[in-house]
């Protein structure tokens, strides 16, 4: 049968209307693509995602920003309707949906809240280590890098630092205060018998973690014992909390795959990741373990069911790209997480490290000091117990022991003063991985090697284990002692 051609027009008009979509709201014609993604930075609002988006608008609204406004979040592609910009989001590493451009921190530069540096003429403040993230007009991350700023470095004379970018301005005060020089006068009380392990990078992984199995998710726990100390699984790790190897067009986009350090407090988990062993910048990762039962589940963030996800991703929190130092020496309170953020390759001199405060809450810098404990004691491992308290670790290689040193800060400033020292090496072919405080205990770890002294130096226990994975740092919590583990990032706990 034979169709008029102004009935036919008629008719599939009708069928397209009937379908849901009008011929007015066919696919947009201006739409903008990445070859590789780029990371974008969540406001404070709340707002729809939608399934589909066209020239008029989006359409299909399943789910809220709210669920994700903590999670890394990377787009490829935006496209522009008669409603703004709509932009297609992963959040760490998933496949979401479209979302308004509105819903990012757009022409934005957040900084720290508050500088306060020991005055030191052998070290000068980088001022863009108080920068938190900077973005355009889209709501797009700019590399600090990129950043104009009034003062580049500081030393001795603090003032007010000015930041800006295109329309976005911040600006930050700068306070300087006098230290104090700290006497190490312990006698280092008899250690351990020096003995040696494995050194270099990990000589093993978990039971999934290499190319024959495609680095595919681990399904079951570990157990490892040695004298009287039993680490179990707590938590297997996503290898990325983003997009994957090569799929970021920035610096700050990609989530792994390294990890450096942990920290646990009142079951938040939080460890440091890097995309490099040498990058001084990465990111910090939380975990809401009292809200996350699984051992194994977390590995699975872009294939589990979509309720799962939502759940995971309201109890995962990513940092913005900020200066983390080494990202070894961590440590938490019940608001804040603490991190030293020394340079590892300065073996020893004058120079200060910087203590960043950061908010659990939205994983910004709130504060930044620096400090100095004594004369040349670079601090390279250090624990934070509570919000005015850090214990380091100083190798004192020339005369052959270990200090341990307390820090306190006292109103901006932060004094140290020597609590022990035990003698000898421990260890003589490989670096210091973990050191954690708890209870007036120390514990110090190397690769397969664990050491518990008091908190005056006195040898007490060695835990020698046979993982052959490099520990990744350590953290205690009451009776509670957290070890990580690389390849792939495990979370242990065991009872101290």
């Amino acid at each position: 049968m034979k169709v008029n051609k102004k009935v036919a027009k008629v008719l599939a008009i009708s069928a397209v209307m009937l379908s849901g979509v009008s011929l007015l709201n066919a696919a947009p014609t201006q739409a903008k693509s990445f070859s590789k993604a780029v990371t974008k930075i969540a406001g404070n609002g709340n707002y729809a995602i939608y399934h589909n988006v066209s020239n008029g608008g989006p359409s299909g609204k399943f789910t809220s920003t709210k669920y994700f406004k903590r999670g890394q979040i990377q787009s490829k592609k935006y496209v522009s309707t008669k409603k703004g910009n709509f932009w297609d989001i992963y959040v760490d590493g998933r496949h979401v949906g479209w979302v308004s451009e509105k819903f990012f921190a757009r022409n934005q530069i957040s900084v720290a809240k508050e500088v306060s540096l020991v005055s030191n003429p052998n070290y000068a403040f980088p001022t863009r280590d108080a920068i938190n993230y900077v973005t355009n007009s889209q709501g797009t991350a700019v590399n600090p890098d990129k950043v104009n700023v009034s003062k580049a470095h500081i030393s001795t004379k603090g003032g007010t630092v000015n930041y800006s970018y295109g329309k976005a301005k911040a600006s930050v005060n700068i306070s300087i205060y006098d230290g104090e020089e700290a006497g190490a006068d312990k006698t280092p009380q008899k250690g351990f018998k020096t003995s040696s392990t494995w050194s270099g990078s990990s000589k093993s992984s978990s039971r999934n973690w290499n190319a024959a199995h495609h680095y595919s998710s681990e399904t079951s726990g570990n157990t490892f014992r040695s004298n009287g100390l039993t680490l179990k699984t707590r938590l297997f790790q996503p290898r990325f909390v983003s997009l994957g190897y090569g799929q970021a067009a920035d610096a700050m986009g990609q989530v792994g795959v390294i990890p450096e350090g942990i920290t646990v407090n009142g079951g938040i988990f939080t460890t440091s990741m890097f995309t490099s062993s040498s990058n001084q910048h990465g990111h910090l990762v939380s975990y809401n373990l009292n809200a996350l039962g699984s051992k194994t589940a977390a590995q699975n963030l872009t294939t589990m069911s979509w309720s799962n996800f939502k759940h995971y991703a309201s109890n995962i929190k990513v940092s913005p790209y900020i200066k983390l130092g080494h990202g070894q020496s961590l440590g938490s309170s019940s608001s804040y997480i603490y991190v030293l953020a020394n340079d590892n390759k300065y073996t020893n001199g004058p120079k200060s490290e910087e203590i960043l405060q950061i908010r659990k809450s939205d994983m910004k810098i709130n504060k930044i000091w620096t400090f100095s404990i004594a004369s040349n004691r670079y601090i390279h491992n250090a624990t934070f117990t509570n919000d005015g308290t850090m214990y380091a670790l100083f190798h004192n290689g020339g005369n052959n022991h270990y200090e341990y040193w307390k820090v306190s800060l006292d109103g901006d400033a932060w004094k140290a003063n020597e609590v022990g020292a035990t003698k000898g090496s421990f260890i003589s072919n490989s670096p210091v991985q973990g050191f954690a405080y708890s209870n007036g205990r120390f514990f110090i770890g190397f690769n397969d090697n664990i050491f518990q002294v008091s908190e005056s130096g006195k040898a007490q226990k060695h835990y020698k284990f046979n993982v052959r994975r490099e520990l990744e740092g350590m953290s205690a919590n009451g009776s509670k002692l957290y070890v990580q583990f690389a390849q792939r990032a495990e979370l242990t706990e065991g009872r101290i």
